[in-house]
């Protein structure tokens, strides 16, 4: 996540998102690029555009404990 192209993809990510979160629809607030699909699962989709999405802090830590939750509830026994 430190590599220049995963700063370039999070860049991308903002500008196709007019730099607005998409849930809660903030501007000027600390954002975060958010993947769709988790980049741990999918790592091909990793740099696709398609696959990210504008969040804000809040927003992005609300999606993340209901992802985690849902992981929880999908898990493989």
């Amino acid at each position: 996540r430190k590599s220049g192209e995963y700063r370039e993809w999070r860049k991308a990510v903002f500008s196709r998102d007019n730099y607005t979160c998409k849930k809660c629809f903030k501007k000027g607030i600390y954002l975060e690029a958010d993947h769709i699909k988790p980049f741990a699962n999918y790592p091909e989709l990793r740099l696709d555009i398609n696959n990210g999405k504008t969040l804000c802090k809040s927003c992005h830590n609300k999606k993340t404990s209901i992802d985690m939750v849902e992981m929880w509830i999908n898990r493989k026994v």
